[in-house]
């Protein structure tokens, strides 16, 4: 999350509800896990596990 907290966030401020970092390492460990499209990365982040809050990503997984 470190490195990834150095990407430059090219979005609009007014809609950023979530930090890039945290979209990035959630976007990395579902296409690690088998995610081909942006749907099934979505789906895999709506059902991340619990530990992913432990670590770093909380607000995320509420």
């Amino acid at each position: 999350m470190e490195r990834l907290a150095q990407v430059p966030d090219p979005r609009d401020p007014r809609g950023v509800r979530h930090a890039l970092p945290v979209v990035l390492t959630l976007t990395a460990c579902a296409v690690l896990t088998g995610a081909t499209s942006l749907l099934a990365v979505g789906e895999w982040i709506a059902d991340a596990p619990p530990a992913m809050c432990r670590f770093g990503v909380g607000g995320w997984c509420q």
